[in-house]
């Protein structure tokens, strides 16, 4: 795959500059920023209260935050994360983005599936969860890159 992860997940999360409720009903800004969870850096948040929005460099400092808390994330999930293809990767950052690190750890049987390079088995498992009903269409562009290695 060829798409660079943060446009991977902007394009399933959208960008915005104002604050709005997610799906979740979380308080989120830019793409996917959970501001209940995550409080804003302080120039942001400042930024923010004086304009009500943000502007797409602040986003894409949140982005990138986000996206390097995710690989950290998936460090400690997957300790074969170097022997993972790109395309699984990319999966799996997106997985861990939108869930973050805690809700992730509550899906044992893929995680350990992973863990032990059963592959089908992790996907049946995440096609089995709440997430993938959910948010169908994503979670089945994750499944699929999963199951394609």
């Amino acid at each position: 795959m060829k798409e660079s992860i943060e446009s991977f997940i902007e394009r399933h999360e959208g960008r915005r500059k104002k604050p709005y409720k997610c799906p979740a009903g979380a308080n989120t800004i830019g793409v996917g920023w959970n501001m209940d969870a995550n409080p804003l850096p302080k120039p942001i948040a400042e930024y923010l209260k004086k304009h009500g929005e943000i502007t797409d460099d602040m986003i894409n400092i949140l982005l990138n935050i986000s996206v390097s808390n995710a690989i950290k994330d998936c460090l400690d999930l997957f300790p074969t994360w170097d022997n993972i293809t790109l395309n699984r990767r990319m999966a799996l950052i997106d997985f861990v983005f939108q869930l973050g690190k805690t809700k992730a750890l509550k899906f044992h049987h893929t995680i350990a599936a992973i863990n032990t390079g059963r592959w089908e088995e992790a996907v049946e498992y995440m096609r089995e969860s709440v997430w993938f009903k959910q948010v169908p269409k994503r979670a089945q562009e994750v499944t699929d890159l999963i199951e394609a290695g």
